[in-house]
């Protein structure tokens, strides 16, 4: 388990601490858990311990994999 220091859009300069088990790198999109449902946030660093962390990363999200099957529709098209 580590724990992942994450940056939702509209306020860079505040970081959330979340669990994970996911191979993550900084700058990677991820699906987030939060209080008002789940959202969209980007790897800012990680940490060795916190009090903060309360939640787990949901998922990374596949960028690449979402540009290929993008490339093929227009391929097909």
């Amino acid at each position: 388990m580590k724990i992942v220091q994450i940056a939702f859009r509209g306020n860079y300069a505040k970081l959330y601490d979340y669990f994970t088990d996911l191979d993550l790198s900084v700058g990677e999109p991820v699906v987030c858990e939060t209080g008002s449902g789940y959202s969209i946030g980007t790897v800012a660093g990680f940490i060795p311990v916190s009090k903060n962390a309360k939640a787990w990363i949901v998922q990374k999200i596949d960028v690449e994999g979402h540009k290929q099957r993008q490339e093929l529709r227009e391929l097909l098209e």
